[in-house]
């Protein structure tokens, strides 16, 4: 490795949620008085549409007016019409007339500061995200800099070079270089691809060449850790260039914890364009970091 002094920069790449800003949807709300809430709220779960995606919204609310009434949503104005809901309200003892329309945001808030704006608009439930491994202690920032370092410094001309890597151990577990030449001569010769295959080889050889129907939690190829259900569970990757679709997806079932990747593809990242590390559809999401070495 290059004993060349340089400073790493690490920038975790934010999730799609974290760069949502504030959408509001409209929703019908009425006036009561405290008294009047277990029945106006019983009336609405018998007569109206449940909530559908503003399950984030809180159902009452101090009226604005500043005066001991409140102000509870009944549903969503997409639900219904006006009309019909006046319809729904004759015969009982809320009046057509206190109902009224208001906006509410319409997705969760997944940031501190989208919950700070988002209640000024209607309050809101909020339950902070749990980012796994996202806080890089000093003895997690060395290691991850020695790698990045290794990775930038094994790059040839045209060469795309990734390294999978267990955080608990330190260890190496694959690498592979893999040149423009060579992911033309085949279409999944590429790195990332290269070198989860290289950890499914590792993990066929010690079994010694039998997979069981359901693979138990048991000694991988690096001493000390463990493989489950898939392949690279909670290991680190390293890449001089950000994956492909292809490659990250290949991460995503790998179920990897963490990317590290040095140059940006911002037209067809799977990190950059797609954000698939935090896909919303998908069944597993990593943390990604985009780094860069300053020589």
């Amino acid at each position: 490795m290059s004993s060349m002094p340089c400073s790493v920069d690490i920038q975790r790449v934010p999730v799609e949620e974290e760069r949502q800003q504030l959408v509001t949807e409209l929703v019908f709300t009425i006036t009561v008085s405290p008294r009047q809430t277990a029945q106006v709220l019983k009336f609405i779960g018998q007569r109206l549409p449940k909530l559908s995606g503003i399950e984030h919204v809180k159902r009452i609310r101090k009226h604005p007016d500043n005066s001991d009434n409140l102000l509870v949503v009944m549903c969503q104005c997409s639900q219904i019409t006006r009309e019909a809901l006046h319809t729904k309200l004759q015969g009982t003892e809320w009046e057509p007339s206190k109902v009224t329309e208001h906006p509410v945001p319409a997705t969760a808030p997944f940031t501190v500061e989208q919950f700070n704006l988002w209640k000024t608009v209607w309050p809101v439930s909020f339950r902070p995200p749990v980012l796994v491994r996202t806080v890089l202690s000093a003895d997690d920032r060395e290691y991850i800099e020695k790698m990045l370092r290794y990775v930038a410094d094994s790059i040839k001309t045209e060469e795309v070079v990734v390294a999978i890597c267990s955080a608990k151990s330190r260890l190496v577990m694959a690498e592979t270089s893999v040149s423009q030449e060579s992911r033309s001569v085949h279409p999944l010769r590429h790195a990332a691809m290269c070198c989860i295959a290289q950890v499914a080889d590792a993990e066929l050889r010690r079994q010694e060449g039998t997979v069981p129907a359901k693979r138990p939690h048991s000694p991988s190829i690096a001493d000390g850790d463990a493989v489950a259900g898939y392949l690279c569970e909670g290991l680190d990757v390293f890449a001089s260039r950000e994956p492909c679709v292809m490659c990250t997806m290949a991460l995503v079932h790998s179920r990897i914890g963490r990317l590290f990747f040095l140059s940006p593809s911002p037209s067809s990242g799977g990190i950059s364009r797609y954000s698939m590390h935090s896909y919303k559809s998908l069944n597993h999401h990593f943390s990604a970091f985009q780094c860069s070495i300053n020589r």
